[in-house]
């Protein structure tokens, strides 16, 4: 799917809920498809706004719920208290692993996770619609840093 065959299924979406589609929406929405980083809503904010310096914080925010609630993105946890999203509409499946200390975010596939899931899954009956796996950890890099100088 091509980004503007993505901006297309996400107006529909927005306009099948009752939702308005606005210039402010469609800015909103390119910017958080215009990355393949992690981002807060408040950068998305930042973003938006140097399109169009009108854009509200509440309108970021309603749109951002709309398009996790549709599965447009996908929040986690940043495991700071503040939440992180993604733009996963026409994107390959990827689990992640968040760094506890740093808050570096690591994507990663498995196999054999996914197919032990399908499996735990068939066992108990259940047709699995979506998922998401989250690590929480120290990644790497936080390990090798002498303890008193990590983060918490």
């Amino acid at each position: 799917m091509n980004p503007e065959q993505e901006l297309e299924t996400v107006a529909r979406h927005f306009r099948a809920q009752g939702c308005r589609w606005t210039a402010q929406r469609e800015g909103i929405v390119r910017a958080a498809f215009a990355t393949h980083d992690h981002f807060t809503a408040e950068e998305l904010l930042a973003h938006s706004r140097e399109v169009d310096p009108r854009v509200s914080r509440a309108t970021v925010y309603r749109t951002l719920l709309v398009l996790e609630q549709a599965g447009f993105v996908e929040g986690l946890d940043a495991g700071d208290g503040g939440r992180r999203f993604e733009h996963v509409l026409g994107h390959a499946h990827h689990d992640h692993m968040v760094c506890t200390q740093c808050g570096a975010i690591v994507e990663f596939h498995d196999a054999e996770i996914e197919a032990r899931q399908e499996a735990a899954a068939k066992e108990h009956g259940f047709s699995i619609e979506r998922h998401s796996l989250r690590i929480y950890g120290v990644c790497r890099s936080c390990n090798k840093k002498p303890r008193s100088r990590r983060r918490g």
